[in-house]
């Protein structure tokens, strides 16, 4: 009899370890680029005015806005489009500035602070070749892409480098290099 149940413990563990699988499927399967910020002499940099960057890639999950008004950021985490062979990205650029207007008279010195709001874009086009990312019957389809050639306006952004073509999963890799001109 007990070596019966032996039989049954050992035939159900069996039947558990061959049934269960460990599919360890991502909780996100969308696909970054990644554009880390320098400065000219290349240091790293962060955002000071406030950066929004636009697609025209409209789909019903998705209405364009890829970020909102970032500042105070070093990277620049971008989902590309897996359906496209490029990418259009417009990179708009805000701030304020102000400036001391100082008005002599004969009754005396004023100073009047001017603030204004200052706006410039960017258009950026990556090309791209998807590859489709199979893990799992039970896993949901990703893309991964190698990225071919970058173009680019120069208003706010000086150059861009392409660091390394591969986008997958990977948040860690630096996929661009972007260098910023001064918004002034």
């Amino acid at each position: 009899m007990k070596r019966g149940l032996t039989l049954l413990y050992m035939a159900m563990a069996l039947m558990l370890v061959v049934g269960c699988s460990s599919i360890d499927c991502p909780l996100n399967n969308s696909v970054y680029s990644y554009y880390y910020l320098y400065k000219a002499d290349g240091t790293p940099d962060t955002l000071s005015d406030s950066l929004s960057i636009l697609t025209r890639r409209l789909t019903p999950e998705h209405d364009g806005v890829l970020i909102n008004q970032d500042t105070k950021v070093s990277v620049l985490q971008v989902a590309m489009s897996y359906e496209n062979p490029q990418d259009e990205l417009y990179f708009v650029m805000h701030g304020t500035r102000s400036y001391n207007d100082t008005l002599v008279t004969d009754s005396g010195t004023f100073v009047n602070t001017i603030t204004y709001r200052l706006e410039k874009m960017d258009t950026v086009v990556v090309k791209k070749s998807d590859e489709m990312h199979f893990e799992s019957a039970d896993c949901n389809p990703s893309f991964f892409h190698t990225i071919t050639d970058i173009s680019y306006t120069k208003n706010i952004i000086d150059s861009i480098v392409i660091n390394n073509p591969k986008v997958d999963y990977d948040s860690q890799t630096e996929h661009f290099r972007i260098y910023f001109r001064s918004l002034d």
